[in-house]
């Protein structure tokens, strides 16, 4: 994987070569990190499937014993590259392209090969770092080791490549969340005097004063995650700003809409975690604020923003040379119209399922309540549920672990609900300045106007293609087999019945945010209604379908 000598010698004039996207792209060489995870994955694939580009080069760090070809090869084997394997001669020349680099971010020269750090400085042009931890409950050190010191080392290693014409790092719009309104400029104000001085403190301190000082430290911010990225932001503006760097802000990114297929998605950390519920037939509970308006992006929608970003960049740097004391330009990425509220989600979720009973059904698979002890009293139920089936599995000698996956999505939906529980509104002038200069034609290369985008149409992939990526995962082949169904039903269908009779007849008598259908109606639908939309599920919506 990954000839070297293929790798592209910048032709006279290619700074000046970006008159429109698809020609700031061709034969262009392309640093990326983060290639391995959702949002580099599809940046990837975009590419190599839509770009005529010379080489990318994929900063991968050893992990599990495994090196950078081995991971490599993974990468490739996710379905979304199927649309690149289906190209003549197995798309084997397009993927040859991508030469992946093993780095190593805890050290101070992240690239130890001499002959590679000699390649990326005659030849990479653009950079995008999308590498980052978004674990929520990550100690500050890590999250700030991880988020900030590595994209640190990144933009060192840029500051020597002498032919960059844009970089582009990638934030989040949750950075200054503790803020009910977000402009497109970087807020200085860290505490403490900025994430160095907090590192120099607690290397002198226990884990247990580490714990303790954590809470103060993140102050407004509800997580590592968001502090580490506003640090990462800072770090960015007071450091690097006369690199031709900027910072592009995405929301929630969830599953895609079109590209490379609708609904896909690989990992479970954000709403498609909160759906397995859903997926195996059952009602799930979310803490938040009913009227809450929802900032999420479907993946190919943010790839094609980023990607359209770094052309804009670099059209900026051609007019105005960056200067240290220049702001570092920002785009938020997201949107103050055609957007919905969490009393929405139900509803949407619905249309996913294709029955008339399923849609009945699944509208009230999700419900969102400001009511603690409503909440409290349901995950509760849910889990007492899930050691009854765990039990029963046991007995049969069939694995037990039902319990522990509802766990993770109840600490998943915990560590979320600072964000199900607060609106902002936001500036985004330069990104609605990027797309209405974009030409029609690249517009329709790379869709990604959230306003104009038809939501119920979205979420009719987006319940079936977190199925599909369920049953590419071995605990979800387990859940959605035909058997593990039928005996989860006949045997143990009672606890369906009562769950639903419970808590949606003490939803309808104390929660104002139940909607449209009454509690005594329910016992009379839910084993016909609930068969159907589980079935549904598991019969339709596999990957074929997606």
């Amino acid at each position: 994987m990954g000839d070297l000598s293929v790798v592209y010698e910048p032709p006279p004039g290619a700074r000046n070569r970006a008159n429109s996207v698809r020609e700031f792209y061709k034969d262009a060489t392309i640093l990326l990190t983060g290639g391995t995870g959702f949002i580099g994955k599809a940046l990837l694939e975009k590419l190599l499937r839509c770009f005529e580009v010379k080489s990318v080069f994929l900063l991968i760090r050893e992990k599990r014993n495994k090196t950078a070809d081995e991971r490599l090869e993974e990468v490739f084997e996710d379905v979304v590259f199927d649309a690149i394997k289906a190209t003549p001669n197995g798309g084997k020349p397009l993927l040859a392209k991508v030469v992946p680099i093993e780095v190593n971010f805890q050290s101070d020269v992240v690239i130890s090969s001499a002959d590679y750090q000699r390649l990326l400085a005659a030849h990479v042009e653009i950079v995008f770092n999308v590498m980052a931890s978004v674990k929520f409950n990550e100690d500050i050190e890590t999250a700030i080791d991880t988020n900030v010191l590595s994209s640190r080392k990144l933009f060192l290693l840029a500051q020597q490549l002498p032919h960059i014409r844009s970089i582009v790092h990638v934030s989040t719009f949750y950075s200054n969340c503790h803020r009910s309104h977000i402009e497109e400029r970087i807020y200085e104000d860290l505490p403490f005097g900025g994430f160095e001085n907090i590192l120099g403190l607690f290397r002198h301190l226990s884990p247990e004063e580490k714990a303790r000082l954590k809470p103060i430290i993140l102050g407004p911010m509800p997580n590592s995650y968001t502090f580490s990225k506003r640090c990462a932001e800072v770090m960015v503006q007071q450091q690097f700003a006369q690199l031709p760097i900027a910072i592009f802000r995405p929301p929630i990114v969830t599953s895609a809409y079109r590209e490379p297929m609708p609904g896909w998605v690989n990992n479970f950390n954000g709403p498609a975690g909160m759906v397995v519920p859903v997926i195996r037939g059952q009602i799930y509970w979310c803490y938040g604020i009913a009227d809450a308006t929802v900032h999420m992006v479907p993946v190919d929608y943010c790839v094609n923003a980023l990607l359209a970003v770094a052309w804009d960049n670099c059209q900026r740097k051609q007019i105005t040379k960056p200067a240290t004391d220049e702001a570092v330009p920002v785009y938020n990425y997201a949107f103050r119209e055609n957007v919905f509220q969490n009393r929405d989600i139900g509803a949407l979720l619905a249309l996913g399922i294709n029955s008339t009973l399923g849609r009945i059904f699944g509208r009230y698979t999700i419900h969102v309540t400001s009511s603690t002890f409503m909440r409290k009293l349901f995950i509760h139920w849910l889990l007492l549920q899930a050691c009854v089936v765990d039990i029963y599995n046991k007995l049969i000698g069939k694995k037990a672990k039902n319990f522990e996956t509802i766990k993770r999505v109840v600490a998943l939906e915990d560590s979320t609900s600072y964000f199900r529980c607060h609106s902002w509104t936001t500036e985004n002038a330069n990104i609605r300045t990027l797309w209405d200069r974009l030409p029609m034609e690249e517009q329709q290369l790379l869709p990604f106007d959230v306003e104009t985008l038809d939501w119920k149409d979205y979420f009719r992939f987006f319940v079936p293609g977190v199925a599909a990526a369920l049953s590419r995962q071995s605990l979800a082949r387990q859940r959605m087999h035909r058997f593990r169904y039928h005996v989860f039903h006949d045997f143990l269908w009672p606890y369906e019945v009562t769950e639903v009779d419970l808590c949606f007849g003490i939803a309808y008598l104390f929660d104002d945010h139940t909607y449209g259908i009454r509690w005594w109606e329910i016992g009379q639908l839910t084993t016909q209604v609930g068969r159907t939309a589980q079935g549904d599920i598991v019969r339709g919506f596999q990957p074929k379908n997606v």
